[in-house]
This record gives C-alpha cells, structure tokens and sequence, in this order.
C-alpha cells in the first residue's frame, strides 16, 4: 500500500514539474515574440500570417482555399486601383 502511495506521489511531482516547464516555455514564446514584434513587425506579421494559413491548412483545406482566394481577390483589386491612381502621374505633362 505505501508503494502504491508514493509511486502516486513521484508521479504527482513529476507531472507538477512538466507542467511548471511547459508554462515557462510559453511565456518565453510569447516574450520572444513580443520582442521580434517590437523589432521586426512586419516579418513577424508575416510569419504570425503563415502560421495561421498552415493551421487553417491542416484544420479545414476547403477554407483554407476558400481564404486564399479571397486574399488573391483583393491582392488583385487593390492591384488595379493601385494601378489606376498612379498612372495619372506617370505621364509626361502636354
């Protein structure tokens, strides 16, 4: 009975140690990414915007096609009206 009672114990704190490693593992992912934020937000943009895409891919593949497409869309509509404002500026004055 005493086995059994500090083989439960042993285990106890061995799953408090895990979990205190695993927390202190995600605050340091989330210090480290405030920190590339704070320096580089635009790459970490990007990377935060994979991330998310990868996860969406893996989940749900038909929303993932259905968000690119939409993301292609306005990349392409923006494109254009892009394209339309400035074309005005581009030519040579009569």
């Amino acid at each position: 009975m005493m086995s059994r009672f500090l083989l439960l114990l042993v285990l106890c704190v061995a799953l408090a140690v895990l979990r205190a490693v695993i927390v202190a593992a995600v605050a340091l992912a989330m210090l480290a990414l405030i920190v590339s934020f704070i320096t580089r937000p635009r790459q970490t943009m990007v990377f935060l915007g994979t991330l998310a895409l990868s996860a969406l891919t893996v989940a749900q593949p038909l929303a993932c096609i259905v968000v690119l497409g939409v993301v292609g869309v306005v990349i392409a509509v923006s494109g254009l009206n892009r394209q339309r404002s400035s074309g005005h500026h581009l030519s040579p004055p009569r």
